[in-house]
């Protein structure tokens, strides 16, 4: 039979144990650290920070082990001399990349075959490389132009859709250079 003298010295014994922990526990957080100005403990402090940084983004795997990009079903580009990065959608199914402008009209300059455009506020006129044709049989003009996805910085040729908005990356723009992973978005960074 265990008498009260003795639950009162078990009780004692947990208190003082728990108390202890806790003191230990206020030592951890409120233990004095060493701050340094050095530059040589900075540099060394900002090495193992970018190590850190490193590691994480390599969990994220932006790249195949041969160097194209992954590409999730959207991501976001710059294009022509934007600097409003617009979310395009993947398309590998498609032949040739799409991008929806306004006001679109044809002209000629020097006997080629020129077109006129807006996009994104802003008026643009560029030589048509070729001519394709829609689903509906209507003919589409063909322009090269400057898009920056990621570290990429390329010229793409592009259907214009005239009344269209958004645009569309086919599979001119990713043969020999991406793959998409179509159960993610946005893998790449934001092109600067």
């Amino acid at each position: 039979m265990v008498t009260a003298a003795e639950i009162k010295a078990a009780a004692k014994e947990q208190t003082e144990a728990a108390e202890k922990k806790v003191i230990k526990i206020k030592k951890q957080v409120f233990a004095p650290t060493n701050v340094t100005t050095d530059k040589i403990t900075a540099s060394t402090a900002s090495a193992k920070l970018a190590a850190v940084n490193h590691k994480q983004k390599a969990t994220t795997k932006k790249t195949t082990k041969d160097g194209m990009l992954i590409l999730g079903h959207h991501e976001w580009v710059l294009v022509l001399s934007g600097t409003q990065h617009i979310s395009a959608y993947i398309d590998p199914k498609s032949s040739t990349s799409r991008i929806g402008v306004k006001d679109l009209v044809e002209f000629e300059r020097d006997g080629d075959n020129w077109v006129k455009f807006i996009f994104q506020a802003k008026e643009y006129k560029y030589p048509v490389k070729a001519w394709e044709k829609s689903d509906d049989q209507k003919r589409l003009p063909v322009v090269l132009l400057r898009t920056k996805l990621g570290d990429r910085n390329d010229e793409v040729a592009y259907q214009l859709i005239d009344g269209g908005n958004g645009v569309v990356l086919g599979e001119n723009f990713m043969r020999d250079v991406a793959v998409q992973n179509s159960q993610r978005k946005y893998i790449q960074p934001q092109a600067k």
